[in-house]
């Protein structure tokens, strides 16, 4: 029963914090394709990676809300949209957010 226990709580910490992960991983890749100059296909991991921290913000990842935020404040992968990505920060920064190291977050008001 106790080994029962052990496996169900690891199965349900990978599942909540996997789709962070995932979405970061996308998220460096698609960086990492923009530094490259290849736009497109930046495009297409940034609406990939948002689609995940999507599914993690409905978990009330606050990782994955900054991650939407910043997204929406540099216009990757998404329309830039400064009052959305405000409200994300503020989201998250209510589910326990301290620290922000994105320029476009930093200079929000």
């Amino acid at each position: 029963m106790k080994k029962l226990f052990v496996i169900i709580a690891i199965l349900f910490s990978y599942v909540s914090g996997s789709t962070y992960s995932e979405g970061f991983k996308l998220y460096k890749e698609a960086k990492k394709e923009l530094r490259k100059g290849h736009i497109e296909k930046s495009k297409a991991l940034f609406l990939e990676a948002k689609l995940k921290f999507e599914d993690g913000k409905k978990k009330n990842s606050s990782q994955s809300i900054a991650k939407l935020a910043e997204l929406y404040c540099n216009g990757w992968g998404v329309a830039k949209d400064t009052i959305k990505a405000k409200l994300y920060l503020n989201k998250a920064k209510e589910l326990g957010l301290s620290f922000v190291s994105d320029k476009c977050l930093k200079n929000l008001k």
